[in-house]
C-alpha cells in the first residue's frame, strides 16, 4: 500500500518531491523515485510496507532496467502470476507483488490489468517507446487523479499532489451542483476544472503522440442459474477465496467489526483462516441509541477475536479538522467521522483491516433496492401525465416535496434511479447555488444512462450498477481510503474481489429480495450467529441536524460570513436563511448545511490555504 506520483512530458525534482511529502501519511515506511531527464519522465511512491517487507522497495525494475514500476494496492494473485511469468523465463529478484506489474507488462503490455485480481493503482515507465501507462483497478478501491499541467501529464493518488505539481486552481461549477445533489463527485469529474479521476476499470497510455484511454473491465448482465443452494453455495465459495487472499501480508492483519452481518461474515471467514489471534476493531457511542458496541462485543466473543473497542462521544467533532486537511474532495459523508477515528484506534495495533464494503450494493441490502423495483412496478399502470403533474406539485409542496418528487421520478429507472441518488437533497442545489446549472445539464442523468445502459430491463440490476458504479467508488470507497490512509491503515475490501462482483451481480432479483441479503445470508448461515442473522440493519447515525442547531464549535469555525461568501458559486444569503429557519426549528436542513460546511471548508483548505 502506497502513495505513487509522476509526470509525463518534464521533469522537476523539486515538485516531485512536494507531490510526495504531501502523501506521507498513505507511505510512511520509505519512498523512491524515477526519473528520465532525457524522455521527461517522473515517477515517485511513499510506501506502506505490507508485503515482502525487505524487499519491496520501489520502483521495481526488470531486468535490464528498461522497465520501472510504481504501485498503490495489492494483487492477491500474485504467486499464479508470478509461476505463469517464471515459466516463459522471467526471472524475479524480489517477493514482492509489485514485480509481477514490471514482467507482467514486458509479457503482456495494455492487457495486464485483466490478469490482476486486486485493488492497484500503479504506473509503468517503458523506456523503449518512452510511454507511462496508468491503470486503476476494477472496482475503484484505490484512487488515481491525472491532470494536464505545464503541457505534461501528471499523474497522483490524492488531489493535492497535482496542486503541488501546478495544476490550476478553477472551480468546475458543473461538478459543484452535481457534489450538491448527491453528496459526492461522480464519475470522472472532480471539483477542479483541470483535474480528472481515472474511472474504475480503466487504464490509460501516455506517450508524446496524447493519451490513449481504454476501458478493461465493465459489469455485463450474464444470468446466473441453478438452485437457491447453489447459488447460496458458490457466493459462499468465492467470498471464503477472497477472504483468504486479503490475509495475505507480511505483518499483522484485523478487521472492523461493526455487529452487522458484512462484517461479522467476513470476521467469521477470517478467524477460521489466520494464522494467529485476528485483531477486530469497533467503535462505540457514549449515547445508548447510537451504539452498537455490545452487538460487535458478541460476535468477537462469538469467534474469539482479539477485540478491541473505542468508546466515543458522539458529539465530538475534534477529527472534523484531520478529515478535511485528508479528503481531497469534500466529501458529505457524516460516517466519514466515526470512520476516520476508528482507523486511527486500529492503526495502533496492526498496519491492515478487512472491511466489509461493497456487500449491500451486490445483494441489495438497502431499503431503497426492496422498495424502489415494487414501486416501479405499480408505477408501470399509471399514466404518464400523472407524473409530470406530481412533479410540478411537489416543488410547493413543503413538507410533502420529497415523497411527491420520488413519487413523480416513478415514470422511467433513468429517472428514479436518479431520485434515489439524490436522496440527501433536502433542498434542490439550484435554489442555494449560483451555478446557473440544473440536474439535467450538469450530466446525472447521462451518468446514470451509461451505468444502467447494459443492465437490461430489470430494475433492481440497474440500479446496482449506478451504485457499483458512481455510489461505491466516490463516496464508500473514497471515504474508507482517505479515512485509513490518514492513519497509514491499509484498508482491504473481502466483498469487492471482481470474480465474486460479477457473479452477485447476476444472481437473480427474486432471490436477493426474498428476505433481507437473501443471498448472502444463506450463504454464511452456518457461520455467523443467529442474532446477527436476524438483526435489523444499522448505520453510524451521525447526528448532523443537531449540531447545526446548537452551533457546534467546529461549524461555526468554517461557516463564518466571509468564508461562505467567498467560496465560489454559494448563494449565502439563502445558505444563511437556510441555517437561520433550521436553528428555530422551521425545517431540517441539516444534509444541506453539512454540505455546504464540508464544501466551503475544503475549499478554503485547500484552494486558499494551499
Amino acid at each position: 500500500m502506497c502513495g505513487i506520483a509522476g509526470v509525463h512530458g518534464w521533469v522537476d525534482e523539486g515538485r516531485l518531491d512536494e507531490m510526495l511529502s504531501c502523501i506521507r501519511h498513505r507511505g510512511p515506511d520509505e519512498g523512491g523515485r524515477h526519473i528520465d531527464e532525457k524522455a521527461g519522465v517522473m515517477l515517485g511512491m511513499r510506501r506502506l510496507s505490507i508485503v515482502d517487507l525487505a524487499g519491496g522497495s520501489q520502483p521495481i525494475y526488470n531486468e535490464d532496467d528498461t522497465v520501472a514500476v510504481v504501485f498503490n494496492g495489492e494483487i492477491y494473485n500474485r504467486d499464479s502470476l508470478r509461476a505463469e511469468l517464471e515459466s516463459v523465463g522471467h526471472r524475479f529478484t524480489t517477493d514482492s507483488d509489485t514485480e509481477v506489474l514490471v514482467h507482467g507488462w514486458e509479457e503482456w503490455g495494455q492487457s495486464l490489468p485483466e490478469r490482476l485480481n486486486g485493488m492497484f493503482a500503479f504506473a509503468v515507465y517503458d523506456e523503449t517507446d518512452e510511454s507511462v501507462f496508468l491503470a486503476r483497478d476494477r472496482l475503484g478501491i484505490k484512487p488515481l487523479y491525472v491532470a494536464t499541467v505545464d503541457d505534461g501529464f501528471a499523474f497522483a493518488s490524492e488531489l493535492r499532489q497535482l496542486l503541488r505539481a501546478g495544476v490550476t486552481r478553477e472551480v468546475d461549477p458543473r461538478a459543484v451542483h452535481n457534489f450538491f445533489s448527491v453528496r459526492y463527485t461522480p464519475g470522472s469529474e472532480t471539483l477542479l476544472s483541470a483535474v480528472e479521476k481515472v474511472d474504475p476499470g480503466t487504464s490509460l497510455l501516455v506517450t508524446d503522440e496524447g493519451v490513449e484511454r481504454r476501458r478493461y473491465w465493465e459489469l455485463s448482465p450474464s444470468p446466473v442459474r441453478g438452485s437457491r443452494g447453489d447459488i447460496a453455495g458458490q457466493v459462499r465459495d468465492l467470498l471464503e477465496l477472497s477472504v483468504e487472499r486479503r490475509l495475505m501480508a507480511d505483518v499483522p492483519v484485523g478487521a472492523f467489526l461493526s455487529g452487522g452481518l458484512d462484517s461479522s461474515a467476513i470476521v467469521g471467514l477470517a478467524s477460521e483462516r489466520y494464522d494467529g489471534d485476528l485483531q477486530t476493531f469497533s467503535v462505540g457511542f457514549q449515547q445508548a441509541e447510537a451504539d452498537e458496541s455490545e452487538e460487535a462485543r458478541f460476535v468477537a466473543d462469538h469467534f474469539g477475536t482479539d477485540h478491541h473497542e473505542l468508546t466515543v462521544d458522539i458529539d465530538d467533532m475534534s477529527v472534523f479538522s484531520d478529515l478535511v486537511a485528508h479528503y481531497g474532495e469534500p466529501l458529505a459523508d457524516a460516517a466519514a467521522l466515526p470512520t476516520m477515528l476508528l482507523s486511527e484506534y486500529a492503526a495502533e495495533n496492526v498496519k491492515c483491516v478487512l472491511t466489509g464494503e461493497g456487500a449491500d450494493e451486490l445483494f441489495a441490502g438497502y431499503h431503497r433496492h426492496r422498495l424502489l423495483p415494487k414501486h416501479r412496478q405499480y408505477a408501470r399502470h399509471v399514466p404518464s401525465p400523472t407524473f409530470d403533474a406530481v412533479g410540478a406539485v411537489a416543488e410547493h409542496a413543503g413538507p410533502l416535496r420529497r415523497p411527491l418528487r420520488y413519487a413523480a421520478s416513478l415514470e422511467s429507472d433513468e429517472r428514479a434511479i436518479l431520485e434515489s441518488a439524490r436522496r440527501y437533497a433536502d433542498e434542490r442545489p439550484e435554489t442555494y447555488l449560483s451555478t446557473g446549472h440544473d440536474t439535467a445539464s450538469s450530466g446525472l442523468i447521462g451518468k446514470v444512462e451509461t451505468a444502467t445502459a447494459r443492465a437490461g430491463n430489470d430494475t433492481l440490476q440497474r440500479l446496482t450498477a449506478y451504485d457499483i458504479s458512481y455510489w461505491l467508488p466516490d463516496d464508500l470507497l473514497y471515504k474508507v481510503d482517505r479515512a485509513s490512509m490518514a492513519a497509514s491503515l491499509e484498508a482491504r475490501v473481502p466483498f469487492l474481489d471482481h470474480e465474486l462482483v460479477e457473479y452477485a451481480y447476476n444472481v437473480p432479483t427474486e432471490y436477493k429480495l426474498d428476505g433481507y441479503k437473501r443471498a448472502l445470508t444463506d450463504a454464511v448461515d452456518d457461520v455467523v450467529p443467529a442474532r446477527i442473522l436476524d438483526r435489523d440493519k444499522h448505520g453510524f447515525n451521525v447526528p448532523v441536524s443537531e449540531w447545526f442547531r446548537e452551533d457546534h464549535e467546529a461549524i461555526a469555525g468554517w461557516l463564518t460570513e466571509t468564508h461562505v461568501e467567498t467560496a465560489p458559486y454559494i448563494d449565502s444569503d439563502r445558505v444563511f436563511d437556510l441555517r437561520r429557519a433550521h436553528r428555530h426549528g422551521d425545517a431540517d436542513h441539516g444534509m444541506t448545511l453539512w454540505k455546504v460546511l464540508t464544501y466551503v471548508a475544503w475549499y478554503h483548505e485547500f484552494l486558499v490555504e494551499e
